[in-house]
């Protein structure tokens, strides 16, 4: 290495080419429920594989009831973290929170849970946890 890149490498700051999710990420992010993507527990239960970190994944039967996701619309509209929540056939439910630390690491909390106070207990009260259970309290209503 000569004299110059000497010089250059402890002055320039490195490049770190993935962005972080700060916190104004998530005050800036758009929270919307995906109905899209789930299914009226008055159809067939289907098999579902649900993924988490540090376990087995959990593997049930039943429907997706809810799912709501969190983008960064200033950016890039990626996606920054989502919740969806299971029913299964045997009136359990499966929650799952996803959450994106940068642009290619993401991590996978999930949890089989008995009723609507462990739901609110495990989605927690911050934005995404608030859409998860205003979308389920209105999905409930059609049971």
């Amino acid at each position: 290495m000569g004299f110059f890149d000497k010089i250059f490498k402890s002055v320039s700051t490195p490049v770190d080419p993935l962005h972080k999710v700060t916190e104004e990420d998530h005050r800036n992010a758009m929270i919307k429920e995906r109905m899209d993507l789930c299914t009226s527990i008055y159809n067939t239960p289907k098999p579902e594989t649900v993924q988490r970190d540090g376990g087995r994944d959990i593997a049930l039967t039943g429907w997706q009831i809810c799912n709501v996701e969190e983008r960064d619309t200033r950016h890039d509209n990626r996606r920054i973290g989502y919740l969806k929540l299971f029913k299964t056939k045997n009136d359990k439910f499966v929650c799952q929170r996803m959450t994106l630390i940068d642009d290619e690491e993401k991590h996978y909390y999930a949890s089989t849970v008995e009723d609507i106070v462990d739901i609110k207990n495990f989605f927690g009260n911050d934005g995404l946890g608030v859409a998860m259970i205003l979308m389920l309290d209105r999905i409930s209503k059609e049971w």
